[in-house]
């Protein structure tokens, strides 16, 4: 069984128990006559009818008068016992049976019981008048018999309705819990990555389950894209210096080379390996910072020590003429990773000397502006266009690299700008063709 009609199943039956035990109840109590009210009804009606007994100019105004209600016959008589108006019982008249004022009386007439009761009052003229009123023993207009009557009517009801009434409540409940296992299923097929359940209406906690579901499937989407993209990236950057490393093995296995030329092809071998080793390894620390994969701790430092130490270890052995110049603040503190903001500064060194022109200059400064930390790193090289400046961040975009001495994997930027988003911080960069480019991180 489903839940819903679990749910529901359990409300029908539990209605239908709290049904049988009030009926149960009323019929006990009729049995027991623990509420007999005939009594009651008869003298009440008797008397409302006195109070109601109006006369005008000597005659009595019979139209306000209930000669049967609720089980109660009432007769109306003249002194001498003559009927005036009303209904009465055969055998119940008052030659048969005395009136006796203010008593109820139990009389039997042909098995039955009845109860009997009189009052006496007098028209405008003087003349007395005698009302009787009479109530079988067993009349069942009371309000018990009233409350039995309702009882089997309403039960039915109740228990119809409650049951209706459980089954739409539980399937509206649990209706996002169908829907959640639509999504989840197409998901899971591989059929719509991008499909989210996105719940607005239903229970606090269904929705928190829901939006904890489109959370996860975000990060498995991220997951599945980041691999996708992770392959065709690889595929196609690590194409080319596999393609060299064939060529040079084919060179050289076919052809009979002296030991220089030997030495030589393997220069190239190993330089296309280490450029394919680098390639990897930038890949998989990008992919490493999107996904969330690796814990980086991060801590409280001398940021100012750490951007001096980079600095003075970066320069390459042939610097093309260019000078770097240093601008650091002492004391910059901030909360950061040593290996990854070593790995930030390096990139952005790296990304100025590959695009600086020869005999050119790179200038680099740190310094703290309030709460923040703000580094620049500054070229006068080939510079980019706006255009240019936008795709700066992707993967794999090289600003012309055909310019550069030394391209790279056009990995550097996007390594940058993830390593600065994963500190809490912000990167922008201003250039202009031919003039250079300033690039601004601020943690």
């Amino acid at each position: 069984m489903s839940a819903k009609l679990r749910l529901t199943a359990w409300i029908a039956v539990m209605m239908l128990l709290l049904s049988l035990v009030m009926l149960v109840f009323v019929l006990w109590v009729d049995e027991k006559g623990l509420v007999d009210d005939s009594p009651e009804r008869l003298v009440d009606t008797v008397m409302s009818n006195e109070h109601k007994f109006e006369t005008e100019h000597s005659e009595i105004a019979w139209d306000e008068v209930d000669f049967y209600t609720r089980g109660v016959y009432c007769a109306f008589y003249d002194e001498a016992g003559q009927l005036l108006r009303g209904v009465t019982v055969d055998g119940l008249n008052p030659a048969d049976i005395p009136f006796y004022e203010h008593e109820v009386r139990t009389v039997s007439l042909d098995g039955d019981k009845f109860y009997v009761y009189d009052t006496q009052l007098e028209t405008f003229d003087g003349q007395p008048v005698r009302i009787r009123g009479i109530v079988a023993e067993n009349d069942d207009s009371g309000t018990t018999h009233t409350v039995i009557v309702m009882t089997l009517m309403l039960l039915p009801v109740m228990l119809i309705i409650s049951t209706l009434g459980g089954w739409i409540i539980s399937k509206r409940a649990f209706d996002p819990v169908e829907k959640i296992t639509q999504t989840a299923n197409s998901i899971n097929d591989g059929s719509d990555l991008s499909r989210r359940i996105a719940l607005r209406k239903g229970s606090s906690e269904l929705i928190a389950l829901s939006n904890t579901f489109d959370g996860m499937f975000d990060r498995l989407e991220r997951s599945f894209s980041a691999e996708k993209q992770f392959t065709s990236d690889a595929s196609h950057e690590l194409r080319t210096p596999i393609t060299v490393i064939k060529a040079s093995c084919d060179r050289a296995l076919r052809k009979d080379f002296t030991r220089e030329e030997f030495l030589e092809t393997l220069n190239i071998i190993a330089e296309q390996a280490n450029s394919m080793s680098d390639l990897v390894n930038h890949l998989l620390s990008l992919t490493r910072l999107q996904q969330g994969t690796e814990r980086y701790p991060m801590g409280e430092g001398d940021l100012s020590e750490l951007v001096r130490e980079v600095c003075e270890d970066y320069m390459p052995e042939n610097r093309r003429g260019i000078n770097l110049h240093m601008d650091i603040a002492d004391g910059v503190t901030a909360r950061f990773n040593t290996q990854l903001f070593a790995s930030l500064v390096q990139n952005l060194l790296q990304n100025a000397y590959r695009y600086g022109k020869e005999g050119g200059n790179i200038w680099l400064s740190l310094s703290s502006e309030g709460k923040k930390a703000v580094l620049t790193v500054r070229d006068d090289g080939i510079g980019m266009t706006p255009e240019e400046q936008e795709k700066a961040w992707q993967r794999f975009w090289q600003a012309d690299a055909s310019r550069s001495e030394n391209a790279g994997s056009g990995l550097g930027l996007s390594l940058v700008k993830e390593i600065t988003e994963l500190h809490g911080g912000v990167i922008s960069v201003t250039s202009s063709p031919g003039a250079g480019s300033c690039f601004t991180v601020v943690i």
